[in-house]
């Protein structure tokens, strides 16, 4: 993934001296040229880049639409309409397992209005606790996933997927706090859904690029 990424780029920089035009359209346009060449010669560096635009394009939807419930709540209190919130604290169990994956999710989760990543906590016999507190600390809250858990696609056994099932002790689960939450079974289902999903699948196609450099 690393190597496909630096050609781009040193295609992109390539494309100017080429023209002689040192111009930041020239720099796109190199840049856009050398996607499509290792598009054709590498299809999973073009579908990685697709799917990361599109989870990207996602998320600020998402703050869109977040913004804008949150201000026709406000609104609506505003003249006198009654308005009721209903925050709490949700346990979203994760199958992410790359640091760098769940530092951008739970950023993600942050950026939307109206949620906040609150802390990154173990399960230990059905409870959550943040790590390196003892258990007699944990946060008394269910634990289980349930049939929440993402399916794993077909493919090699190294990709970061789990298998179906509850989670093992210590395993991690991200806490999310929701200023407004109506069913939480649906909101932790949304989340990885639609959040986490997208990451697991770019990080499968990381996982494979890297095994095709091999």
């Amino acid at each position: 993934m690393q190597r496909l990424l630096v050609l781009n780029l040193f295609i992109s920089m390539l494309w100017p001296i080429l023209n002689s035009d040192y111009t930041l359209r020239n720099l796109l346009i190199g840049f856009a040229f050398g996607f499509v060449l290792l598009s054709i010669v590498q299809r999973k560096y073009g579908l990685y880049t697709y799917r990361a635009a599109r989870f990207g394009a996602y998320v600020l939807w998402a703050i869109l639409q977040s913004n804008l419930r949150l201000a026709a709540k406000v609104l609506a209190g505003a003249v006198g309409m009654p308005t009721r919130l209903r925050s709490g604290i949700v346990a979203v169990p994760l199958d992410l397992t790359n640091p760098f994956d769940i530092t951008v999710l739970a950023t993600v989760i942050t950026l939307t209005p109206g949620t906040l990543s609150v802390d990154l906590g173990e399960d230990v016999s059905g409870q959550l606790w943040p790590y390196g507190e003892t258990e007699e600390d944990s946060i008394g809250m269910d634990a289980e996933s349930g049939d929440l858990r993402v399916q794993p696609e077909d493919g090699p056994s190294q990709l970061p997927y789990r298998e179906a099932g509850h989670r093992r002790r210590g395993e991690a689960a991200l806490l999310v706090h929701a200023i407004d939450i109506d069913d939480p079974t649906a909101f932790r289902a949304d989340i990885k859904r639609n959040f986490e999903l997208p990451l697991l699948q770019l990080r499968r196609l990381i996982v494979e690029l890297d095994l095709a450099d091999i």
